[in-house]
């Protein structure tokens, strides 16, 4: 690619690290002019930008892995919102302050089929979501995508 075909974004490595990092600022060290190490604030660090929107591609590829998975009958809306979380069983399990090998049964969809409201509450009130949603396998955006998800 030569440098008239590329984008304001690909030429201006501000530019895309904003993208990534939304402002925010990263504390950097490193020598002064005198040798001493000083502390300075910069909106990105390239390396930095790089592994998050990587990592970032992966959660993605992840989630639209959970969501083949449901359509197909292998998983629950459960799994899906584990996922999307990022969390796994036992960390289900752990904020839920259910056993493991419950959180394992409501992962298949034969068994959280039979779970009443009342039961779906643990997880709705960890994914800020309704017991409704749950049973109607809604698959809505993951918490830490979400500002308010009942307007």
């Amino acid at each position: 690619m030569d440098a008239e075909t590329k984008t304001e974004t690909e030429t201006d490595p501000q530019k895309q690290a904003r993208s990534i990092t939304d402002g925010l600022h990263t504390l950097n060290y490193r020598p002064n002019g005198s040798g001493q190490i000083a502390t300075e604030t910069l909106d990105s660090w390239q390396p930095v930008n790089e592994v998050n929107q990587q990592a970032w591609e992966e959660i993605e590829r992840h989630i639209a892995r959970a969501t083949r998975k449901i359509s197909s009958g292998r998983a629950s809306c459960l799994y899906y919102y584990m996922v999307a979380n990022q969390m796994n069983p036992p960390l289900l399990a752990s904020y839920t302050r259910l056993p493991l090998w419950k959180v394992y049964l409501h992962l298949l969809p034969f068994f959280f089929k039979r779970l009443s409201t009342r039961q779906l509450e643990p997880y709705a009130t960890l994914f800020q979501i309704s017991a409704d949603d749950l049973l109607a396998c809604r698959l809505l955006p993951a918490v830490y995508h979400m500002t308010s998800r009942h307007d």
